[in-house]
């Protein structure tokens, strides 16, 4: 285990450096989580606005169409004055004010007039009243035109607009209908392992390749077999430890309700085949990369486009039909739709479990084709050298 040893050696002396880059990313993770993370369902209400009518009519339909306003907003009882109208819009102690004029029913029921308005600039409320005044005129014209009179459609309009149906949201993840705070910090955690393991581990074993350190080996008794043996069980040792860290994030941050959640296996599970590709990643990388400079530069390439095309800083629900068809070929999209089937869902269906292990399958040929390979890169190279 000459080899082992010698690894965690070198890991030794570069834990402060480890542990920089964990508390960098994770910190980095943390805030963007912060900022950006679920803010909750936000209900849908009617906004009532404050709104001037002036009648000018007095008649049926007018009184019917004051009536019909009323049930949306707060109708505020002002003079027919021009000057004080505009003074009280200016001041938004009103947003619409609406003039109904004489002959209302002839001109703008029967005729094809319209009704004098005036609302607050580039305010997109007043089409809201717009549309409401509109569909009151439509409908009490097609009741008229169906036989009723004009004070049953009046009566009728105004009941549906003060009975308006209750909707109630299915909660199918069992949260509120919300994405889980946890599920929603690991959408994130690619960009925190990846970056973590390829950073850390392309730095130790740059160690590794330095001349003397490869002659050294190369004189021993270790075989290829067993060296390559030993560098995966090292790389398994830091593997574990940075999953276990990452895992405490959400331990520490949401406590009970990411224990008691009942998809927390599947989290666990999905974020470790993912801590696999990560470190078949590494691996690969340090297979042909020479310095710390080609390290910072393909990492970074790497890490970032991976996560913005996977879904990981931008959601998949508006990533374009095209990147998602790039993003098929790499193993962190299947870490995502993983991701999202596990917090969209309370209960997963037997297609929905078939579709999680697939997902989970996938990533696991990644890890295997990756480490393959570099294991072709590494023993090319180790001829070429001889």
């Amino acid at each position: 285990m000459t080899v082992f040893k010698g690894f965690l050696t070198i890991t030794k002396r570069n834990l402060r450096m480890v542990f920089l880059y964990i508390i960098i990313f994770l910190t980095i993770s943390l805030m963007t989580q912060k900022m950006l993370g679920p803010q909750g369902t936000v209900s849908f209400e009617l906004q009532r606005l404050d709104i001037a009518v002036i009648d000018r009519d007095g008649g049926e339909l007018a009184k019917g169409l004051i009536s019909y306003l009323s049930s949306f907003h707060n109708i505020k009882n002002l003079p027919d004055d021009e000057s004080i109208l505009q003074d009280r819009l200016f001041y938004r102690e009103i947003y619409y004010i609406v003039t109904i004029p004489e002959d209302f029913e002839e001109k703008c029921l029967r005729g094809t007039g319209q009704l004098p308005v005036t609302k607050v600039p580039g305010s997109t409320s007043g089409y809201y009243v717009d549309q409401q005044i509109d569909t009151f005129l439509n409908e009490v014209r097609t009741m008229i035109d169906g036989g009723f009179s004009l004070a049953d459609a009046i009566e009728r309009v105004s009941e549906y607009a003060k009975n308006t149906p209750d909707v109630t949201l299915i909660d199918k993840t069992g949260n509120g209908g919300d994405m889980p705070g946890h599920a929603f910090m690991y959408q994130y955690m690619p960009y925190i392992i990846i970056s973590i393991l390829c950073y850390t581990l392309g730095y130790i074993m740059l160690e590794f390749n330095k001349p003397d350190i490869k002659r050294r080996i190369q004189c021993s008794a270790v075989s290829d077999r067993a060296l390559n043996g030993q560098l995966f069980l090292g790389y398994t040792v830091i593997g574990l430890a940075v999953w276990c860290i990452c895992t405490l994030m959400p331990i520490i941050v949401y406590g009970k309700a990411f224990m008691t959640d009942g998809h927390l296996a599947c989290y666990l599970i999905n974020s470790f085949t993912l801590t696999l590709v990560a470190l078949a990643i590494s691996f690969f990388i340090s297979s042909f990369l020479k310095s710390d400079e080609l390290i910072s530069a393909v990492v970074n390439v790497l890490t970032l486009g991976m996560s913005f095309i996977c879904g990981v800083f931008v959601s998949m629900d508006v990533l374009g039909k095209g990147v998602l068809t790039v993003a098929h070929f790499l193993p962190v999209y299947w870490y995502e739709v993983n991701n999202n089937l596990i917090a969209g869902n309370q209960i997963l269906s037997h297609t929905q479990r078939n579709e999680l292990f697939q997902g989970f399958g996938i990533q696991l040929l990644f890890a295997a084709a990756l480490l393959g390979a570099a294991l072709v890169i590494r023993k090319n190279r180790a001829l070429s050298e001889q």
